[in-house]
């Protein structure tokens, strides 16, 4: 089968799952910090660095050098400076960098990380990404954070004087806030803090959180649907106020400044990911295969008893031609720009008479071979993506 993706991309994900507190809104593979051995961490990232050199090379995986490198977590500027730098290091040997690579690491607003930006500013990582997550103390408090507004703006500031690419994470739109609060502190912020990057969450409630218990026991309430939307409508527009483009549903960046690594994602291409929990995908040039998914072990001890000798995963998926193409529409549907339907290998996932309808009532265009959800209705794009794609 020819996959007709693609633009030869790869990047690198590197999952570090320890953090100082767990969030009670978050769901992702983060655990409490302990203390690690440093040089067996190096060891199991450095086997699964090589084994993913084996997998592009087994399946003749078209790339041109890493375009993109990604520290998430967790909390990876918790980690160890050593095992950055090494894991850096092993990449450039095995991969190359391409010359405008992008090297991104999560961060918090504490004390303690921002006195390591100049030593990640010198072994390579030039975009930093702050979990800054409100700009209002008591929100702060809510969202269970362990820093306060004014350590947000310091770690901001001096993040800007230390790096060309900075971006903020922010979660809205949660019960008891109010939207001309919310506007008035996003404004301030943004007039402040010359950022280059910023990415705004919607508050959701995911299974097996501590807001997830709260709200099935009626101590945690949402906001209703209208109001989501009018947070959504406004933050975009005073977003758009400071130069911003609005190039994902929930990311927004100045000109020249968007996420390499999240667009690899969003655009179905290459991406290989190593750490505990981390998921890949790979496109492969053999003819029976399609796309593979590589799925590592969750917990942290696992994973570096299975991957310290030799890489190992916990499942490797050869997804069907339906799973990928709906992966693929799923994902590039979140793009203000669209999705380019040749990325598809079989475009009648589309259901044709569901596209009509959508395009005949302005909530998406199909226009030389782009399909694109119109920026009125992103709000609504997981229902739209649902009444395209499903019978």
């Amino acid at each position: 089968m020819l996959i007709k993706n693609k633009n030869n991309l790869l990047s690198l994900y590197i999952h570090w799952p320890y953090c100082e507190s767990k969030c009670p809104y978050c769901d992702f593979n983060s655990h409490l910090n302990e203390n690690v051995e440093t040089e067996q961490w190096i060891k199991s990232y450095t086997n699964q660095l090589y084994e993913m050199k084996e997998e592009l090379l087994r399946h003749n995986v078209n790339f041109d050098k890493l375009n993109a490198i990604f520290f998430g977590g967790g909390t990876p500027s918790l980690m160890p400076l050593k095992i950055i730098d090494r894991v850096l290091k092993i990449s450039l040997n095995l991969f190359g960098f391409a010359n405008d690579i992008e090297i991104s690491l999560e961060a918090n607003p504490s004390s303690y990380e921002k006195e390591k930006f100049h030593d990640l500013e010198k072994i390579g990582i030039n975009r930093l990404s702050i979990g800054v997550q409100s700009l209002n103390d008591v929100n702060l408090k809510f969202l269970g954070r362990l820093h306060n507004s004014l350590d947000a703006q310091i770690t901001v500031e001096y993040a800007l004087k230390k790096f060309n690419n900075v971006s903020v994470d922010l979660i809205y739109a949660f019960h008891g806030q109010k939207l001309t609060d919310w506007t008035n502190e996003l404004s301030i912020f943004l007039k402040n803090n010359d950022l280059q990057h910023i990415s705004l969450y919607q508050l959701t409630i995911e299974e097996g959180t501590k807001f997830f218990k709260n709200h099935k026991k009626g101590l945690l309430n949402t906001i209703d649907n209208e109001y989501a939307a009018d947070f959504y409508q406004i933050s975009n527009e005073v977003l758009k106020e400071h130069k911003f483009i609005n190039y994902e549903i929930s990311n927004h960046a100045k000109r020249g400044f968007k996420c390499k690594h999240n667009l690899n994602y969003w655009k179905s291409e290459n991406w290989m990911g190593i750490g505990p929990g981390a998921y890949g995908r790979l496109w492969s040039s053999k003819s029976n295969i399609n796309r593979i998914e590589y799925q590592n072990y969750k917990n942290p001890k696992t994973w570096l008893s299975k991957n310290i000798s030799q890489s190992s995963f916990e499942k490797t998926n050869c997804l069907d031609s339906h799973i990928s193409d709906a992966d693929t529409l799923i994902m590039g549907l979140r793009l203000n720009e669209g999705i380019e339907t040749f990325r598809l290998n079989d475009k009648s996932i589309i259901k044709s008479d569901a596209c009509k309808k959508l395009v005949e009532e302005k909530m998406i265009t199909l226009k030389d071979g782009v399909l694109k959800v119109n920026e009125n209705y992103m709000i609504k794009l997981n229902s739209i993506i649902d009444f395209l794609i499903n019978p």
